[in-house]
């Protein structure tokens, strides 16, 4: 099950950085799908709270072989946001058993952040993965809001393309990000709105993220 951990590890830093223009509550709902298989739910609510921006996530996933529990995964993260940087970062994960804890504060222009294994200083305005705001595609490295990992990444604008979004068929803007480990395809729609998500497991699989 090494090739599922991975992959999780990486699509799951769905936390971060929301721009000035994208504060305000708003949420989505994504069905998580293994191939053909339904395997969990990623859930996301952002709301503003005196001038910061407050994230909130959740993801539930278990993957059965065999009616057997193969893999199941379990994330929660809160994230406060002053402007496009992150303020502070909670999150906590049971990978298939493993756990994850990172913490996380910005104090003086610098993220001082503790993962289960290490803590560091990061000075300037540092990202999480924020799917849901298409401004994230410019940065440059990323914070694992699972590992607390700083994560180099390249994006490139592939073009327009016609998708199936709750049984409308829609042209969105695609987009692929790469790390070192896994390549990532999203969509948007013409006002910016996360549409989809989708990515290849080591073994082949396909995952895809359905809005709900």
């Amino acid at each position: 099950m090494n090739g599922f951990k991975i992959l999780f590890v990486t699509i799951l830093l769905l936390l971060g950085n929301v721009s000035q223009a994208s504060q305000q509550d708003q949420s989505w709902k994504f069905k998580v799908f293994l191939g053909d298989k339904e395997i969990g739910e990623h859930n996301f609510k952002l709301s503003s709270v005196q001038n910061a921006l407050h994230v909130t996530t959740s993801a539930n996933f278990d993957v059965y072989i065999l009616f057997i529990n193969a893999y199941s995964y379990r994330h929660s993260n809160h994230e406060i946001w002053n402007g496009s940087c992150l303020k502070s970062i909670h999150s906590v994960t049971d990978d298939n058993g493993t756990e994850f804890r990172v913490s996380g504060k910005t104090v003086n222009d610098k993220l001082h952040v503790t993962t289960h294994d290490d803590m560091y200083v990061r000075s300037g305005c540092i990202k999480t993965f924020a799917y849901w705001d298409p401004s994230f595609l410019q940065s440059e490295i990323l914070l694992n809001s699972q590992t607390g990992e700083i994560v180099p990444v390249s994006v490139s604008y592939i073009g327009p393309e016609k998708i199936v979004v709750r049984d409308e068929s829609i042209t969105a803007r695609r987009y692929q990000l790469v790390t070192d480990e896994f390549t990532i395809d999203l969509w948007y729609s013409n006002d910016d709105q996360w549409l989809a998500l989708n990515s290849t497991t080591p073994d082949g699989n396909t995952l895809r993220y359905k809005i709900q």
